[in-house]
């Protein structure tokens, strides 16, 4: 998408290192309770979600996400309620907060008023990652 809408690339590169650092941060507490994610499947989802964002205006991508990401609040905010440890808590309170972040900038941007994707930086600064890290990354090859 970034590609398509430059005028949104800083943000939408900042969601795409947003949501690889979720699939990796969630990976190893996968991992610990002996739940096996496959790469095979994890691209087979990445190019689905390619495949709608190039089929659809930004406009459109934008709506469905923000009509969706209510129902991912409520299995997080869940896991974060229901988590028997700390780590399990703040995980769940992370993927809540990822998808406020996204959500808000994605509304600013419908309401005409970019916030430019300041809390999806924000939250990927929270876990160690720069904005310079996040917009020197190498575009990922279109597949």
């Amino acid at each position: 998408m970034a590609q398509m809408y430059p005028e949104h690339a800083e943000p939408l590169k900042a969601c795409a290192a947003m949501e690889q650092f979720n699939v990796d941060y969630c990976a190893s507490f996968a991992e610990d309770a002996g739940v096996h994610i496959s790469e095979k499947r994890a691209d087979e989802l990445r190019k689905r979600g390619e495949h709608f964002a190039r089929k659809h205006d930004f406009a459109h991508v934008a709506k469905t996400a923000i009509r969706e990401t209510p129902m991912a609040d409520r299995l997080y905010a869940h896991l974060a309620r229901r988590a028997g440890t700390a780590e399990l808590k703040t995980l769940g309170d992370d993927l809540v907060n990822h998808e406020n972040a996204l959500r808000d900038w994605l509304r600013s941007v419908l309401d005409g008023e970019s916030d430019g994707g300041e809390k999806i930086f924000a939250y990927l600064e929270r876990h160690g990652i720069t904005r310079q890290q996040v917009l020197n990354r190498p575009p990922r090859s279109a597949t």
